[in-house]
């Protein structure tokens, strides 16, 4: 291949890398794993690699006609990982390939560059819920990462112990829901376990027993998108409570009107706690003639107050927090409908979509 159209298809190559790739369901990955540089390539399942595996992986540098590095390649489970003899140099770049024996498919290749300098760690910012006890028919965490995570790969890094240290058989959705910045993960636990009567529900069972402490924990190996890992395991531990199938009320809810001319929080006490994503996207603060009023909001005290600062001080008058029917608590159920339906009683499957208003009024 002429050089020039080497470096042309090199330079467009490598705006396209990141530090976790993938081609035709195998998937790099680029980690740092005490302090040195690691390239891996995990099959879609397991029982794919050939027992000449190890020997048809290779990383050079990105140049062309370049020697393949000295190290080693060793097959952890479904994931072939190169470790090199010398340290890969930051700020420069190299290419892995993976050669599928005679007659099989195109080699797999990737173009990847070592970050420069040393990337910084990421840590666990946060889990939502974040109080202790939770439902037995919990349906989804909230994980804050300081930094951008390695996508693609969740069940490798996320796993739930019972009480006896036993891990918890098949309990998460592996479908990955991630914030645009890459810092947050929505992680589920399978509907299908934790709804009553569906197939996964009557084969394995619920994934949480009422009266049960869980530990939810994460890898010290889950890696930033810069290759750093997390370097230390991290875990959150929780008790399931009863199972919650009432919907939430918003006529129960507490409200703490703040006086006029400050900038103090309106605070609402809620009825249980609500998902905290939906605490922050669904309810918004108008004024009596439905103009929006700006300003930050806080969840707190395990999601269950719920707090607006408005951005200029309050003026006296009417105003109403306005809340959106999707709105749900920690097992699915909203303000629509339960989480749970009679799908052989239609009435039961009509909700009500329309939002509700929460009034207050700012006096003296």
């Amino acid at each position: 291949m002429p050089s020039g159209r080497f470096n042309t298809l090199l330079a467009l190559s490598l705006l396209l890398a990141s530090a976790c790739a993938q081609t035709r369901g195998y998937r790099w990955h680029h980690a740092v794993v005490e302090g040195a540089h690691q390239i891996a390539l995990t099959a879609p399942a397991e029982g794919m690699w050939s027992s000449s595996a190890t020997t048809q992986f290779q990383v050079t540098p990105a140049q062309a006609n370049a020697t393949a590095l000295l190290g080693r390649v060793e097959q952890q489970g479904r994931t072939l990982v190169f470790t090199p003899q010398f340290p890969l140099m930051a700020g420069q770049n190299y290419r892995a390939t993976y050669t599928f024996g005679t007659g099989g498919p195109q080699p797999l290749i990737w173009l990847v560059r070592i970050p420069s300098g040393a990337a910084p760690a990421p840590r666990v910012s946060a889990i939502h819920p974040s109080g202790r006890e939770v439902p037995a028919n919990h349906l989804k965490f909230y994980i804050h990462f300081s930094e951008p995570m390695q996508q693609g790969d969740l069940l490798r890094h996320v796993r739930l112990l019972a009480e006896d240290g036993a891990e918890v058989a098949e309990p998460f959705r592996e479908t990955e829901l991630w914030s645009a910045d890459g810092r947050r993960l929505t992680l589920w636990f399978h509907p299908g376990r934790q709804k009553s009567g569906v197939n996964l529900n009557v084969e394995l069972g619920p994934v949480l027993t009422p009266g049960k402490s869980y530990r939810l924990e994460l890898s010290r190996h889950w890696a930033s998108t810069a290759g750093t890992e997390l370097g230390q395991s991290f875990g959150k531990t929780i008790r399931a409570g009863p199972p919650d199938r009432t919907q939430p009320d918003v006529a129960r809810w507490k409200v703490s009107a703040p006086p006029k001319g400050t900038r103090q929080p309106l605070e609402l006490l809620l009825d249980e706690p609500l998902d905290w994503a939906l605490l922050h996207s669904q309810l918004t603060v108008e004024s009596a003639d439905g103009q929006p009023v700006a300003g930050d909001i806080r969840v707190r005290e395990g999601e269950r107050r719920w707090a607006f600062e408005p951005a200029q001080p309050w003026r006296e008058g009417s105003y109403r927090v306005v809340v959106g029917s999707v709105l749900e608590d920690l097992a699915g159920n909203n303000l629509e409908r339960l989480f749970e339906v009679d799908l052989q009683n239609p009435a039961s499957r009509a909700g009500n979509a329309s939002p509700r208003f929460v009034p207050f009024i700012v006096g003296r």
